[in-house]
């Protein structure tokens, strides 16, 4: 494992425990919420940072599913607790419902079919769900499906889900958690009741400023690079 790889881990990682025990807090709001639940899943998981952050919280069991080629380190979970699938090519559906159901920074990685597809699985396996996802121009991936929080809350919303409004507020400030997850993780619980009119979903459309200084940063970097690069081209031309 390289520098690199593994300081990206551990970001993740930090990023992970921070939000879930922030999930955690808050359910503990509701007067039939267990202290944590006892078991969480996650879609793409990865190399299972954030399942392992989860149990180190105190989830007694876990599952993550993903392909053995999107993992850069090793697996940090037991074989055991990884289900090899292919969230691209084939419908996936819990057999048992998680009490918390995760999936982050993966569907605009799909096409706008799959994604949907992916929306009404992870509402097939679970009643809580924290989802993130890209938002448009947040990386240079013109290929992949980036859309704002409010398209993938009206997905939500056809399969009686409802973002938690409050969640956010908890992390928004947090700067152990990575600005890309504070600017695009809502957390989904399904309605018992679907109201008559949907509520004003583009209220979730935001951009975390720490999200958009890195942004300025990156093209700035590029900007004089760029910059520098062409003085050397006029130097040797000249010469």
């Amino acid at each position: 494992m390289g520098f690199r790889s593994l300081h990206a881990f551990n970001y993740e990682y930090a990023s992970a425990f921070a939000m879930l025990k922030a999930v955690f807090a808050h359910r503990r709001r509701r007067a039939d919420a267990a202290k944590v639940p006892n078991y969480v899943a996650q879609f793409a998981c990865r190399e299972g940072s954030w399942l392992s952050a989860a149990k180190a919280l105190g989830v007694g069991r876990v599952l993550g599913v993903d392909t053995n080629s999107a993992r850069e380190t090793p697996l940090c979970i037991d074989e055991s607790e990884f289900r090899e699938l292919d969230l691209v090519q084939i419908k996936v559906v819990l057999p048992q419902k998680a009490d918390l159901l995760l999936c982050v920074e993966y569907a605009h990685q799909l096409t706008p079919e799959r994604g949907a597809g992916l929306v009404a699985d992870l509402c097939e396996s679970a009643d809580l769900v924290l989802f993130g996802a890209g938002i448009p121009r947040q990386d240079n991936h013109p290929e992949h499906n980036y859309q704002w929080q409010s398209y993938w809350a009206k997905q939500f919303a056809q399969h009686g889900f409802l973002p938690d409004w409050r969640f956010r507020e908890r992390c928004w400030s947090d700067k152990s958690i990575a600005p890309a997850y504070r600017q695009n993780c809502i957390l989904y619980a399904r309605a018992a009741r679907m109201p008559k009119k949907l509520p004003d979903f583009e209220r979730l459309d935001m951009v975390h400023p720490a999200a958009w200084e890195a942004l300025q940063e990156r093209q700035r970097a590029l900007a004089l690079q760029l910059t520098r690069s062409t003085i050397r081209q006029l130097s040797q031309w000249k010469s």
